[in-house]
C-alpha cells in the first residue's frame, strides 16, 4: 500500500515484441515531423507545429494503421497461454500509436484548422476509426483476451482488463459478421458526417460575422470592444471597412447584453440563428437527418432500442429515463424563477415587447440597475493574466502544493507553442515539473469557438509520459496596447477549464486511456464545475481583483453586490441549457427506421411539447449544436446538470472543511482527481464523501434555494 491508502498500481513491462510503432517506423526518422512526435518518449516536448505539412497527417496514420495491423498479426500468433503482459498490454500497446496520433490531431481541427488541414485531417481520421473497427471487431483477438486469468491481478489491472473487454463489446465484436460489417459502414460514416458538420459549421460561423457601418449602431459596447471590431473589420481586407462583430458559437451572443439598439440585437441574433440552416453549401439539416438516423441504427445493432439508452449505458446515470428525471426536477424551479425575472422587468421598465435578442439586454439593465453594477467597471478589475496567475494558480497552490510558472528553452527564452498567442506552463511540485499547460486564450479564425481543456499527451506509467495539457478559450482579443479585463463569464470559465486541467495534471494511472480526464461525460465536468467554487470565494477574490489601473483592490461593497447578483438571470441561464439538453435527448431517442428531414419543425414540436417559452431560445439550436454532432457529446449534453449535482455536493464539503484546506484538497486531489477511469467514479465519489450526492446542493448552487454559508 501507498501512505495515501491506495493500492499500488503494477507496472507490467512487456517485451520489445515491436508493436510499438518505434520499432516499426515506415517512414525514415525526420522525414514525417508527425511521426517523429508520436514515436515516443515525448518527454514533455511540445510539437513543431510549423513543420507540420497536411499530408503528413495522412501519412502517419497509413504508418500507424500499419503498425497496429502487425502488432495484432504478433499477438495472434503467441503460443503462450494469454496473460495480462502478453495480451492485454500488448494490445494496449497496439493502441497507443493510434491514441498519441488523434491527440495531435484534435489539436489542428481545433485550434489550427484550416480549408487543406481539414480534408486531411478528415482522410487521417477515417483511416483511423477503419484501424479501431478492424482491431475491437477481431473474433480472434477477443478470444484471446477474454482468456486472460484475473483472478491474480491487482485492482487497477483488472479493473482495465474489464473495461478493454466492454470496449470490445460496445462495438459489437460478438455480432456475427455481416452485422460486424455494417458496424464497421456505420462507425466509418458517422466519423466522416462528424468531421463534416464540423467543418461546415465552422465555415457559416465564420461567413454569419455581423458587420456594421456606424459605430452608432454599436452602442452600448465598451470602446476597447468597438476598437476591436474596426480592427477585425480592417483584417478581413475586403474593403467594406466599418466593425465585424464574429459569432461565438452559442446562440445568445455576448453583445446582445450590451447593445442599446434593438436593431442590432436582433441582427446579431438572426445571424446567429441562421447558422446550418440557410440553404447552400454550409447547411447542416441534411447532415444532421443522417448523423441521427444512423446512429439510431448502429444502437439496434449493437442491442439498444435508442442512442441515448446506448450511451448513458457507458455512463454514471442509470437511463435516459434518470436523466429525464434529472432534468424535471430542474426545470420547473427554474421556470418559475423566469417568470420572476420577466415579471420584474416589466415592473422596473415596461418595455412596449420583449423579443428572444432582447431578454439578455433587459437581464442585463435590470441587474445592473438592482444591484449598481457596470459590467466595464466589474471588468475593470479582472485583468486575464492577474486572474490567471493570482487567482486560478494561487488556489490551485494554497490547495494542491503546486506551482506554476512560465516555460523556457535552453536559452532563457519562453518556449514556442502552436501559435504565438500560447503560453506555456510548467506545473512544479517540490522541485520537480510534473507537467505541462498551454493556454491559448484567445479568438481567431481557425479556431473553433467555446473553451475546452484537453490531453495533447496523457500520462501514465506504463508509458513513463507525463501530462502535457492545451487550456483554450476565444476571449475578444483586446485592441492593440490595452489589457485584456474579462467579464464574471469569462472569469468562471477560466477557473471551470483549470478544473479540468487540474483533472488531467494530477492523474496517477499505469494506463493513459483511463487517465485524467478519461472518465465518463457525466462525470469529467464534476472537477471543472468544483473549480469554479474558487472565482468569487472570499480566500480567493482578494488576491486577484485588482483595477488595471491602479492596483487597487476591488472594493468590499462591490464584492457583496456582485455576490447578490451572481444568481440573477439564473431562471434564463437554466431554461436555455435545460432546451439544448430536451434537444439532444429527444434526437437520440430515436429508434432504428425513425428518419426525421424536416430539422426545424423537429425541434419546434419538442421545445413546444415541453413548454418552453419561445423567448428562451436553447443555448445551442440543432443545426449549430457542435456539442453532439461533432465534439463527443451526443445524447451526453445533460452531463453538465449531471456533474454539477456532484460539483455543488463536493462544494459544501470544502466549505465544510474551510475553504482553501491544504489537508482537505490533498485528499480531494490523491482520492478523487488522482484514479481517473482506474476506479469506478461514482464509486470513488461516494466512498470519499461517504453518501451518494442528491439534488438539493444543486438547487442552492443555482440560487432556487437558500445558499450555506461560505468559509472566510
Amino acid at each position: 500500500m501507498h501512505s495515501d491508502g491506495h493500492p499500488a498500481a503494477s507496472e507490467p513491462t512487456p517485451p520489445n515484441d515491436g508493436t510499438a510503432l518505434a520499432s516499426t517506423p515506415v517512414t525514415a526518422p525526420g522525414s514525417n515531423p508527425v511521426l517523429d512526435y508520436i514515436h515516443g518518449p515525448v518527454g514533455l516536448r511540445l510539437p513543431d507545429v510549423a513543420a507540420i505539412e497536411p499530408g503528413h497527417f495522412t501519412t502517419a496514420a497509413e504508418a500507424v494503421v500499419a503498425a497496429q495491423r502487425q502488432a495484432v498479426a504478433a499477438i495472434l500468433a503467441q503460443t503462450e497461454e494469454p496473460s495480462l503482459t502478453n495480451t492485454t498490454i500488448r494490445i494496449d500497446r497496439a493502441k497507443e500509436p493510434a491514441f498519441r496520433l488523434q491527440a495531435l490531431m484534435r489539436l489542428f481541427e481545433s485550434n489550427l484548422q484550416t480549408e487543406e488541414f481539414g480534408t486531411a485531417l478528415a482522410a487521417a481520421s477515417q483511416q483511423l476509426v477503419r484501424s479501431r473497427l478492424e482491431l475491437l471487431l477481431n473474433g480472434s483477438l477477443f478470444a484471446r483476451l477474454e482468456a486472460v486469468p484475473t483472478s491474480d491481478l491487482n485492482p487497477e489491472d483488472k479493473r482495465h482488463h474489464e473495461l478493454l473487454i466492454r470496449d470490445f463489446v460496445r462495438t459489437g465484436v460478438r455480432l456475427d459478421d455481416a452485422e460486424r460489417e455494417r458496424v464497421a459502414e456505420l462507425s466509418a460514416e458517422l466519423d466522416r458526417l462528424e468531421k463534416a458538420f464540423s467543418r461546415h459549421l465552422a465555415a457559416d460561423t465564420s461567413a454569419l460575422a455581423v458587420h456594421f457601418e456606424n459605430a452608432e449602431e454599436l452602442t452600448g459596447l465598451p470602446e476597447a470592444a468597438v476598437q476591436a471590431a474596426a480592427e477585425r473589420a480592417g483584417a478581413d481586407g475586403d474593403g467594406q471597412g466599418g466593425y465585424v462583430l464574429p459569432l461565438l458559437n452559442f446562440t445568445q451572443q455576448p453583445q446582445l447584453a450590451q447593445l442599446h439598439e434593438p436593431a442590432s440585437r436582433q441582427r446579431i441574433f438572426e445571424h446567429s440563428i441562421a447558422r446550418g440552416c440557410r440553404g447552400g453549401e454550409h447547411d447542416t439539416r441534411q447532415i444532421v437527418s443522417d448523423i441521427t438516423a444512423l446512429r439510431a441504427e448502429l444502437a439496434q445493432l449493437l442491442g439498444f432500442r435508442s442512442f441515448a439508452e446506448y450511451t448513458i449505458d457507458d455512463e454514471t446515470a442509470d437511463s435516459p429515463d434518470a436523466v429525464g428525471d434529472l432534468l424535471a426536477g430542474v426545470l420547473n424551479p427554474a421556470r418559475q424563477t423566469f417568470e420572476a425575472e420577466i415579471a420584474a422587468i416589466h415592473e422596473q421598465f415596461a418595455p412596449e415587447q420583449i423579443a428572444p435578442a432582447d431578454v439578455r439586454y433587459w437581464l442585463q439593465r435590470l441587474q445592473s440597475e438592482r444591484y449598481s453594477l457596470d459590467p466595464q467597471q466589474v471588468a475593470a478589475y479582472f485583468e486575464l493574466n492577474r486572474v490567471l496567475h493570482d487567482g486560478v494558480f494561487y488556489a490551485a497552490g494554497r490547495l494542491y502544493g503546486v506551482e506554476f510558472r512560465p516555460a523556457t528553452d535552453e536559452s532563457g527564452e519562453p518556449v514556442k507553442a502552436w501559435h504565438p498567442d500560447v503560453t506555456v506552463y510548467e506545473a512544479v511540485e517540490n522541485d520537480r515539473v510534473i507537467g505541462l499547460i498551454c493556454v491559448d486564450p484567445f479568438a481567431r479564425d481557425g479556431k473553433r469557438g467555446g473553451a475546452w481543456m484537453d490531453q495533447l499527451v496523457s500520462p501514465g506509467r506504463l508509458t513513463g509520459e507525463l501530462p502535457i495539457i492545451s487550456m483554450t478559450m476565444n476571449i475578444t482579443r483586446p485592441a492593440a496596447g490595452q489589457p485584456c479585463l474579462l467579464s464574471m463569464d469569462e472569469v468562471r470559465t477560466l477557473f471551470h477549464e483549470f478544473g479540468h486541467v487540474f483533472h488531467g495534471l494530477f492523474s496517477d494511472s499505469t494506463y493513459p486511456d483511463r487517465a485524467g480526464t478519461a472518465v465518463p461525460r457525466d462525470y469529467v465536468e464534476f472537477p471543472s464545475q468544483l473549480n469554479e467554487m474558487w472565482a468569487l470565494h472570499p480566500q480567493v477574490l482578494p488576491h486577484y481583483a485588482r483595477h488595471v489601473e491602479t492596483g487597487e483592490p476591488i472594493p468590499e461593497a462591490l464584492v457583496e453586490r456582485i455576490r447578490e447578483a451572481d444568481d440573477f438571470g439564473a431562471g434564463f441561464d437554466t431554461i436555455e441549457y435545460l432546451a439544448a439538453a430536451l434537444l439532444d435527448q429527444s434526437w437520440h431517442l430515436l429508434e432504428a427506421g425513425e428518419r426525421v428531414d424536416d430539422v426545424l419543425t423537429f425541434e419546434t414540436a419538442v421545445l413546444e411539447a415541453a413548454h418552453f417559452s419561445p423567448l428562451v431560445p436553447p443555448r445551442y439550436r440543432t443545426t449549430y449544436f457542435s456539442h453532439i454532432f461533432t465534439s463527443g457529446y451526443a445524447a451526453g449534453y445533460y452531463a453538465y446538470m449531471q456533474a454539477e449535482m456532484l460539483a455543488a455536493f463536493a462544494t459544501e464539503w470544502f466549505e465544510e472543511q474551510g475553504g482553501l484546506n491544504p489537508k482537505a484538497g490533498d485528499a480531494f486531489r490523491r482520492a478523487v482527481l488522482a484514479p481517473g477511469f482506474s476506479t469506478d467514479p461514482m464509486e470513488t465519489f461516494t466512498d470519499f464523501f461517504g453518501q451518494a450526492p442528491d439534488v438539493k446542493p444543486l438547487l442552492r448552487r443555482r440560487g432556487f434555494a437558500p445558499r450555506h454559508e461560505t468559509a472566510d
